[in-house]
This record gives C-alpha cells, sequence and structure tokens, in this order.
C-alpha cells in the first residue's frame, strides 16, 4: 500500500502558503484513534505550517463507507492531519489522538507523469 506517487489538492488551508495541489508519496497505513486507519503521505517538498516544517501528512477518507483503499488508489476527499512537531509516522504502528494535529479537508488522486 506504498509507492504511489499522488497529488493532494488542500481546501481551505488558510495558514500554508506552499504549493497547492502538492505532489506527494505514498508510504502505507496507520491505525489512528477511534480504530481508523490513515495513509501516510510523504510530500515532495517539506510543509510550513506555523512555523514548523512537517515531512510527512497523514488522510483518512471523509466520508464514511469510504475504505482507506480511496486515498491509496484512487481519488476521493480526505481529511488531512500532520505528526506533533518532529514526530514521524511508522507504517503498521498505533497511534492516539495525541499524536495527530487535524488541519484541513482535500482531495486525493493518483497522480500522471503529465500532472502539475
Amino acid at each position: 500500500m506504498s509507492g504511489n506517487s499522488h497529488l493532494l489538492e488542500l481546501y481551505d488551508a488558510d495558514d500554508y502558503t506552499g504549493p497547492n495541489p502538492l505532489r506527494a508519496t505514498g508510504q502505507g497505513v496507520v491505525w489512528g484513534p477511534e480504530g481508523i486507519k490513515y495513509y501516510i503521505l510523504e510530500p515532495d517538498e517539506p510543509l510550513y505550517i506555523d512555523d514548523h516544517t512537517y515531512s510527512q501528512l497523514a488522510v483518512r477518507p471523509n466520508y464514511d463507507g469510504d475504505s482507506i483503499d480511496c486515498p491509496v488508489k484512487s481519488t476521493c476527499t480526505v481529511g488531512i492531519a500532520y505528526s506533533r512537531p518532529g514526530e514521524i509516522f511508522t507504517p503498521g504502528e498505533l497511534y492516539g489522538f495525541k499524536d495527530f494535529c487535524f488541519w484541513t479537508v482535500g482531495k486525493i488522486k493518483i497522480a500522471n507523469g503529465d500532472d502539475r
């Protein structure tokens, strides 16, 4: 479940001034709060948010009924979070509420070679 190249469009990310959509590579899936799976993405360039640098994002399907396969393999609306400053998510591990900073909503899709 990793290695896919994606475009992630951010909605209403007022505190973010970087590229949008941004390119990212899938790293795998973690278990988050309440048993929800999150797909870990590594952006091509680090993100700068609120005076901190982040090298990973965690996304989950935004709509009930969508599985974690939706953001991994297709296009869907996702909730987007990042880790606490200085922390890194490890695929396959379990994380709690304190490990995520819930940020915004967006749309993820598989990147084609000609996407910009």
